[in-house]
């Protein structure tokens, strides 16, 4: 979806949600995908947002999670490639989970070598935009910066009035995508993985590969 816009906006300043994308992911291992978690601490201010959700460093997770990463891939093709980029990374200590997530895709699309401009809908002058419905609320960022076009997972469509943003002379593209097979250690193919298991089992056709999923 990157790939397909001109930018793109880490919408980090919403409620934070719980055993969510915005702190697991999964990988696969020699028995089979599993989880890794960031752990985050409760906020003690009462703000749930994204951008406030910090990390709990009294829990090793880091050095649980490279572990687990070394574990499952030191043997693909190309992670000697990569990993060292991805350690860097998680050893930052990196205060909030927006932080760590916005830093990890910039690294990640810097591997594929897709060059995007990465916004964080935090650092915008949104205003207190919290009253506004979800429709709305994008209809907000939109105008904050200056785009004409929204490109949304094709799960948007369930919750996307295009009636409201075409009112605001905007357009509404819905993604089309079938997830490509592609060759994996540890036996037969299973979707849905981190990007990391498609990077280091793929190198660098792992741009034309995600690339070669959209239909339109």
């Amino acid at each position: 979806m990157i790939a397909s816009t001109d930018a793109y906006v880490a919408f980090d300043h919403v409620r934070f949600e719980p055993s969510s994308w915005q702190q697991r992911n999964r990988i696969k291992g020699p028995n089979g995908p599993f989880f890794i978690t960031v752990p985050v601490r409760k906020p003690k201010d009462g703000r749930y947002r994204i951008c406030d959700m910090e990390i709990d460093y009294t829990q090793p997770w880091v050095k649980k999670h490279l572990k687990s990463t070394e574990l499952s891939y030191c043997k693909s093709p190309y992670f000697g490639q990569y990993y060292p980029g991805i350690r860097n990374v998680l050893e930052n200590r990196f205060k909030s989970i927006a932080d760590l997530n916005v830093e990890l895709i910039r690294v990640i699309l810097s591997f594929l070598g897709i060059e995007k401009l990465v916004i964080r809908s935090c650092e915008l002058s949104l205003g207190n935009d919290e009253m506004l419905g979800k429709n709305e609320r994008l209809i907000h960022l939109m105008k904050t910066v200056g785009a004409k076009s929204f490109y949304e997972g094709a799960s948007g469509a369930d919750f996307i009035d295009v009636s409201l943003f075409e009112s605001e002379g905007m357009k509404v593209a819905f993604q089309a995508y079938d997830h490509p097979i592609y060759p994996q250690i540890h036996g037969g193919f299973i979707p849905y993985m981190s990007v990391l298991d498609l990077l280091f089992n793929c190198g660098g056709s792992a741009t034309g590969i995600i690339k070669g999923g959209a239909r339109g």
